[in-house]
């Protein structure tokens, strides 16, 4: 023997497309140069991502391929976690990973679509055109760098499932099926238009005469950790949401991303996204200019317009409504400062990576439908902004369907200290309501839409008749009795919780004669005081999450 060689790539693990705990993140990091792990290139060529209609390159950067993670070194390997002299304060993908790790994330795949944004990125490439030679000032307000990224983190109106050719950014959702959550990082910095002082900050022009010092002989001093001088991105109104016809502001990139899941049916992802902070003018600023008055906004008047409480979850009005309430996304706030935040400008992280984290460990560890206000927040130590108390606590009674004024703690996942330390407040989605308020109810459908995927899969060619229909119900009814049994659902017996229905009563002769199978299951979810219906359908093709329709009616 004349030498040992020691391979510290770790071979990627099959996921089992049940897991409730896996994220996808798509944003923008540097690469490395480094080639990948020849497990990871193993693993993309299994799974089709090297040829036929789903290619992809495998080489340095990376771009627009997903990669699995499976632990913040493998991350670190190929791309630039910041810090570096290459980086602007910008590195959100790289911080929200590291977030995820830290908190007890186990698996993630990551999508790089770009570098992240440097300070020339915002003026450089103004008036300059998008690939199809419209001009951004005419199409989209913003400069053409920004706005091709944001096109390729967003899935367009061309994308489909049906189509592998087309799968970029968000997009790539379609080949991944273990993927429970999704978060965007850069989001916020790609949608801020106006500059803002960073809070605690300020630069100090030397004083006094130029004078002449003589050089002396010292040891070079180590090069000092950068120090970011410039904000964290902030928004205004119209970049929350565009009150003329201007795409790609936050609320339109976000609801761009809840109706590519609702269209194309991906019902069991929860999209977890950072609620940006509104951009702060003083008084003087505003006196100045009658315009910079609608520069400074509340946090309750950006919820009021983006998440109004009367109309229909998930529906799209005028573009001041993007329809964001829904329980499919959940928001998290505020900012915080982390054990890794400081490569970032003020040294603030996108809550959103963290977030994902926390959820996928109380998947891991109590199950994806418990709260995850009991999970132990790590290496989080401050946030911004400071809340007032208010904020924080849980009204008696709750009235919705009025745009009444409410905590923020009843509309989105906010973080802030307690007696115990810095927590999780809240697990919510923007459900307008109790039934899918709580975040913990999404995810316990999806549980039962992963379980029922498996089993359509299973069972998808057998004869559909009496004998299938008996053998789905008693399939589905031993999942909702083990859930019963780890108290995810509400009952002082398993038929108090639940009931399972799949017979003649459940289908129509068009259903029979198009090859479709229909089963119901009604529960009483643990976190909630309403009754919730959800119809399985069963396709020729199989069942999935996908086909999944829940209402909630009065118990």
């Amino acid at each position: 023997m004349s030498r040992i060689l020691f391979d510290y790539a770790r071979p990627v693990v099959e996921s089992d497309p049940a897991r409730n705990d896996v994220a996808c993140f798509v944003g923008l990091a540097r690469a490395m140069g480094t080639a990948l792990p020849a497990a990871m290139q193993d693993w993309l060529e299994t799974h089709g991502w090297t040829d036929g209609p789903a290619a992809r390159s495998i080489a340095p950067p990376f771009t627009d391929l997903p990669l699995p993670i499976e632990s913040y070194a493998a991350f670190t390997a190929l791309f630039d976690p910041g810090g570096s002299p290459d980086s602007y304060g910008t590195d959100y993908l790289a911080t929200a990973v590291r977030s995820f790790f830290a908190q007890g994330g186990r698996r993630c795949y990551v999508i790089r679509m770009g570098n992240p944004l440097t300070p020339q990125d915002d003026v450089s490439q103004a008036g300059s055109t998008t690939d199809d030679g419209i001009s951004q000032s005419e199409s989209t307000g913003k400069p053409g760098k920004l706005a091709k990224l944001l096109r390729g983190l967003l899935p367009g109106d061309y994308y489909g499932l049906d189509n592998r050719r087309t799968w970029h950014g968000v997009g790539h959702l379609g080949g991944l099926p273990d993927v429970s959550f999704l978060a965007l990082p850069d989001l916020p910095v790609l949608c801020a238009s106006a500059p803002s002082a960073a809070a605690g900050i300020e630069v100090v022009p030397p004083s006094g005469s130029a004078r002449f010092v003589e050089c002396s002989q010292v040891s070079p001093a180590a090069p000092a950790t950068p120090l970011y001088l410039l904000p964290a991105p902030r928004l205004t109104a119209d970049d929350y949401y565009a009150r003329t016809a201007l795409p790609y502001t936050w609320g339109f990139c976000v609801q761009a991303v809840l109706s590519f899941l609702q269209e194309n049916n991906i019902r069991d992802i929860q999209f977890v996204a950072a609620l940006p902070m509104p951009l702060e003018v003083d008084a003087a600023s505003a006196a100045e200019s009658s315009s910079n008055a609608a520069l400074d906004q509340d946090i309750h008047d950006v919820i009021d317009n983006l998440m109004p409480e009367n109309i229909s979850p998930g529906a799209t009005d005028a573009p001041d409504n993007p329809g964001m309430s829904t329980a499919f996304l959940q928001l998290a706030y505020p900012w915080l400062k982390t054990s890794g935040s400081g490569v970032l400008n003020e040294s603030l992280e996108p809550p959103d990576g963290a977030l994902v984290g926390i959820l996928a460990r109380n998947a891991l560890t109590r199950g994806a439908f418990m709260d995850a206000v009991k999970i132990v927040p790590a290496e989080i130590f401050d946030l911004s902004p400071a809340l007032p108390a208010q904020e924080a606590a849980i009204p008696v009674t709750l009235t919705w369907g009025d745009n009444s004024w409410k905590p923020l703690i009843v509309r989105i996942s906010l973080f802030g200290f307690t007696p115990g330390g810095l927590r999780l407040l809240s697990d919510v989605t923007t459900y307008p309501g109790e039934a899918y308020r709580q975040a913990c109810v999404h995810r316990l459908v999806s549980v039962i839409s992963r379980a029922a995927q498996q089993l359509g899969e299973r069972m998808v060619f057998q004869q559909n008749g009496p004998l299938l229909w008996e053998r789905i119900e008693t399939s589905l009814t031993t999942l909702m009795t083990q859930l019963w049994q780890a108290n995810a659902l509400d009952g002082a017996t398993a038929p108090d919780a639940f009931t399972v229905r799949c017979d003649a009563s459940t289908m129509t002769q068009n259903d029979l004669d198009n090859g479709r199978l229909i089963a119901e299951v009604t529960f009483t979810a643990a976190a909630t005081i309403e009754l919730i219906r959800v119809t399985l359908a069963i396709e020729t093709s199989g069942a999935s999450a996908q086909g999944i329709a829940a209402m909630a009616g009065a118990s």
